[in-house]
C-alpha cells in the first residue's frame, strides 16, 4: 500500500511583528506597538525546539518544510537560527529532509549571514 503523505507548513515568528523597516503596506504597524513579554523580544531555546520537536512528529511527508515569518524574522539573530537547525538536524529522522525558509524582507541581512 502507497505511503499517504499529508503535507502542511506552520509559519512561526520567532520576534513576532517586529520589523526594522516601515513599510507603508504592512499589515503589521498597528501591533508591532504590544507590549513584549519576552526577555529582548525573541523567543527562548525552548519554544522552537518543542515546536521543532512537534512539527516533525506531525509530518508525514518525505520533506518537513518550516517556514520562519515575521515581521522580520531575521531580527531573531543567527545564533537562534544555528539553534533552530542544530535541533532540527537532532530530531530529523534518517530518511527525510528539512528545507527551511524565512519570510519577511531579509533587510537585516549582514555579511555573517551568507
Amino acid at each position: 500500500m502507497a505511503a499517504e503523505f499529508r503535507e502542511f507548513q506552520i509559519f512561526v515568528k520567532p520576534v513576532g511583528a517586529r520589523c526594522n523597516l516601515n513599510c507603508s503596506y504592512c499589515y503589521y504597524h498597528e501591533k508591532m506597538d504590544i507590549e513584549v513579554t519576552v526577555p529582548g523580544g525573541i523567543m527562548s531555546d525552548e519554544v522552537p525546539e518543542r515546536y521543532i520537536r512537534q512539527h516533525i512528529e506531525a509530518s508525514t511527508e518525505p520533506e518537513i518544510f518550516f517556514s520562519w515569518h515575521g515581521g522580520e524574522p531575521i531580527l531573531a539573530g543567527l545564533d537562534f537560527f544555528r539553534r533552530a537547525v542544530t535541533f532540527q538536524k537532532a530530531l530529523m529522522p534518517a530518511d527525510r529532509t528539512i528545507p527551511s525558509a524565512f519570510s519577511g524582507l531579509s533587510a537585516a541581512v549582514f555579511l555573517p549571514w551568507r
